[in-house]
């Protein structure tokens, strides 16, 4: 069998892993692996011969310890309404003597992993997102790095908060979905958090961040500053989210970014000293966790097991802390999205992993 491997939409830590996991397996069971550079671009244009790398044990040696992706990623969508390349990619597949693609990607690289599944492509998916929503498994690749990140950079600001007794708007990703606003500031003992699902006005976040200050006051501390955490996707009631640019990509969405910032506009008519920061690439730029270098290689152990199997047209999974898979045509579905009132009982903070199929 010969496999390509593929990362699409933004890096993340875990990627590297997830290819060596692929690498790794196939090599035991006597595969052949391509790497495809740059996610779906490289099966999206005809010529496509600097997009085309063969991976091998030599090769992925030390990947699992690096973050972002050694094969690159792109924002295409080979399937889009205003230019499908359905037929280029399936031209490219045979060119390439490929007999299955391994898809590593978030909501928009696993969508179009389905379609052209749909379309008689054999492909298998692996969930990667540092948000965490996407619909079907509890994890994907990246998000507790990410989260490192946010509570180490939350815990770093802090020191210059209190210095200045200000209030400091960290702003983090998070389009759809605020896991990592939520969980990241939790552990990093935020004040208030921000996310998508719950807009709110600004009359509240003025009076809880009030009742904050004073809270301490009463509690005899001299301390006035106060870390506020938000996802990048929040916004006021009856407001859009904040747009980076107007500008949509391949798959039809807008940069968000400045939420934070226009936070603190509103908030220094009522504060004297407020200050704003975004982590944002910081967040998807470092080594991958422990976590996210063992999920990430059994990710891909298992994808290569699946295709062994005969299996395709679906994305592997984790769920009640095992691995399992679910059809990429259910990938679009509504994201997994934050319950507050049920979050502690379906987001397990210990995640025991076990085997669903490949042994050794």
């Amino acid at each position: 069998m010969k496999i390509g491997v593929l990362t699409g939409g933004g890096d993340a830590p875990g990627l590297n892993p997830a290819i060596a996991g692929v690498v790794e397996r196939a090599t035991k069971l006597g595969f052949e692996v391509i790497g495809l550079k740059r996610g779906w671009e490289a099966l999206s244009i005809r010529e496509n011969d600097d997009h085309v790398v063969a991976l091998g044990p030599e090769i992925i040696r030390e990947y699992s310890r690096l973050g972002g992706s050694k094969l690159q990623c792109s924002r295409t969508n080979p399937v889009s309404e205003e230019n499908d390349r359905t037929d280029i990619v399936k031209e490219n597949i045979a060119k390439l003597g490929l007999d299955a693609v391994i898809a590593i990607g978030g909501e928009d690289t696993l969508g179009a992993a389905g379609v052209l599944s749909e379309r008689g492509v054999p492909v298998v998916g692996i969930p990667k997102t540092i948000d965490r929503d996407l619909y079907g498994t509890e994890y994907s690749l990246g998000y507790d790095t990410a989260l490192n990140v946010i509570c180490d950079g939350a815990e770093r600001i802090a020191h210059t908060a209190e210095s200045h007794q200000t209030i400091f708007l960290v702003e983090v990703m998070g389009r759809h979905s605020g896991w990592l606003a939520l969980r990241g500031g939790e552990a990093a003992f935020a004040d208030v958090i921000l996310i998508p699902e719950y807009p709110f006005t600004l009359e509240k976040l003025v009076g809880v961040i009030n009742q904050r200050l004073e809270e301490s006051e009463q509690l005899g501390f001299e301390n006035r500053y106060k870390i506020v955490i938000v996802a990048e996707g929040t916004h006021i009631l009856g407001e859009d989210a904040v747009r980076r640019d107007s500008k949509l990509d391949e798959f039809g969405h807008y940069s968000l970014g400045g939420v934070g910032n226009y936070l603190k506009g509103l908030l220094d008519h009522e504060f004297s000293h407020t200050r704003y920061t975004a982590l944002a690439y910081l967040q998807r730029g470092a080594s991958p966790s422990q976590k996210d270098r063992q999920i990430g290689r059994r990710f891909g152990y298992n994808a290569v097991e699946m295709l062994k199997n005969g299996e395709s047209g679906f994305m592997i999974a984790l769920q009640h802390s095992r691995l399992t898979k679910v059809p990429l045509r259910e990938i679009g579905k509504s994201p997994r999205l934050v319950d507050v009132d049920a979050s502690y009982d379906t987001d397990r903070l210990n995640v025991k992993i076990e085997w669903a199929g490949a042994n050794g």
